[in-house]
């Protein structure tokens, strides 16, 4: 599974070009408060060191590896880099940087 990143304009049309699933791909209430909170602390640490975490999405066609930094996020929607947004309900898992 490759990585992408919002440094090419390719990565930034793949990422805007996908259609995502309606329902979350999360399905226990403890998951998907796991992954709220470790979206708080993704863009915390954007806002304090600039700190890029990776996503892993899923979308009606396919799994994908986002490296991205956290703008905000809020309860349906997360912005990252370069004003794009997706839906939290999109998202498996955070990975943070070692």
């Amino acid at each position: 599974m490759n990585t992408l990143s919002l440094r090419s304009e390719s990565d930034i049309q793949t990422i805007t070009s996908l259609v995502f699933k309606e329902h979350d791909v999360l399905s226990s209430d403890r998951e998907k408060i796991r992954r709220n909170a470790s979206l708080l602390r993704a863009s915390l640490l954007d806002s304090l060191h600039q700190l890029a975490v990776v996503l892993h999405l899923e979308d009606q066609e396919s799994t994908l590896k986002l490296r991205s930094r956290i703008i905000a996020t809020g309860d349906e929607r997360v912005m990252l880099e370069h004003g794009l947004s997706i839906p939290v309900q999109c998202i498996r898992i955070i990975e943070f940087p070692s």
